[in-house]
């Protein structure tokens, strides 16, 4: 297989920034285009400019006129697991951006019917393959801070997105908080346990749901983790990835403005060199999946490993609905990988 031949569902907004992607991508050859919005179609067709693709409104009709390897749908969460499901039905590699499903029993159920087929799901978590954050974990999973045994993590940013994003009931810990939770997992190397979350919506909110919260997490061998987020916040804001500092029996990582510095227990500090890395971030994520299929094996993010990340937003949703904290191994316990 020279090329993986690829239909990209969903267009609109942030699907723009995917055909680009996509379409410049050396191992990819994009060969289809599906949204439900004809507009969004004849955008995509101007930026294209290519008469080899082929354009649709109805993705099953792509399915089976146009010859593919994978699709990437980028559409929003509730329209995940039909789209998935269809398309790997149809004998297609499925790429997903986060989350899986618009919830976490949706990705449950998601998750057990995908194991019918050869083929599988991956999830783009593209802030794992960032230079900094492949710095702090390397740090981390070397011993050089000793055993890690608490930490905090906080996001604090004012974004306006408009669109379905504003009729969430919890916005922040629903769409964003994956992002950090499976960063998490990546750099520790371990799986959280329980959490106890709350969350609210301040006065001055363009959000109709919360958009700040606070979670207590534990993960194995009892590492605890404080996390913050606000997506309505007010003065100096964090980087994406927010700030990142781990705590171990020999020193503290720091990831601070995107910078990982390192501090040893007798004072002395340094900044961490950021890791070369092929490609990263979203075109990180693609060229895994590429990676992938050509080497037939599961992608790193694949649904068996990226349902246990999208397993504490779930726990975090329950423990504010329940006012406690509650337990997350029991959720994964029929997980397998």
């Amino acid at each position: 297989m020279e090329k993986v031949r690829v239909i990209q569902i969903g267009v609109g907004g942030f699907g723009q920034s995917w055909l680009e992607i996509l379409d410049t991508f050396e191992e990819l050859e994009l060969v289809g285009v599906v949204d439900v919005v004809e507009d969004n179609l004849e955008i995509a067709k101007t930026k294209l400019n290519n008469e080899k693709i082929a354009f649709y409104q109805d993705h099953l009709q792509a399915f089976k006129e146009v010859s593919a390897d994978a699709v990437v749908i980028i559409t929003p969460p509730q329209t995940h697991k039909s789209l998935a499901l269809d398309a790997l039905e149809a004998g297609l590699y499925v790429f997903m951006e986060k989350p899986i499903t618009q919830n976490f029993e949706e990705a449950i159920k998601l998750f057990h019917e995908s194991q019918k087929y050869e083929k599988y799901i991956m999830i783009s978590q593209n802030y794992r393959w960032r230079p900094e954050i492949e710095a702090v974990r390397q740090c981390v999973q070397s011993g050089e801070i000793g055993i890690v045994e608490y930490g905090e993590w906080n996001f604090r940013r004012a974004t306006r997105f408009g669109g379905w994003r504003d009729k969430y009931s919890e916005i922040l810990i629903e769409d964003m908080s994956i992002h950090h939770f499976d960063m998490l997992r990546y750099i520790l190397g371990k799986e959280a346990k329980t959490i106890y979350a709350k969350s609210l919506r301040p006065s001055w909110s363009w959000f109709d749901g919360n958009a700040v919260a606070s979670a207590t997490i534990s993960f194995e061998d009892d590492i605890l983790i404080n996390y913050f987020g606000s997506w309505v916040s007010r003065g100096k804001e964090t980087s994406w990835n927010g700030e990142v500092k781990l705590v171990g029996s020999k020193g503290t990582i720091e990831l601070i403005d995107d910078l990982p510095i390192l501090t040893l227990e007798d004072g002395t500090t340094r900044q961490l060199p950021l890791v070369q890395l092929p490609y990263e971030d979203r075109v990180f994520s693609i060229y895994e999946m590429v990676r992938a299929i050509k080497e037939n094996r599961k992608p790193i993010t694949h649904i068996g490993d990226n349902i246990k990340s999208f397993a504490i937003v779930g726990g975090a949703l329950k423990s504010i609905q329940q006012g406690k904290e509650v337990p997350i191994t029991i959720q994964l316990q029929s997980i397998q990988n």
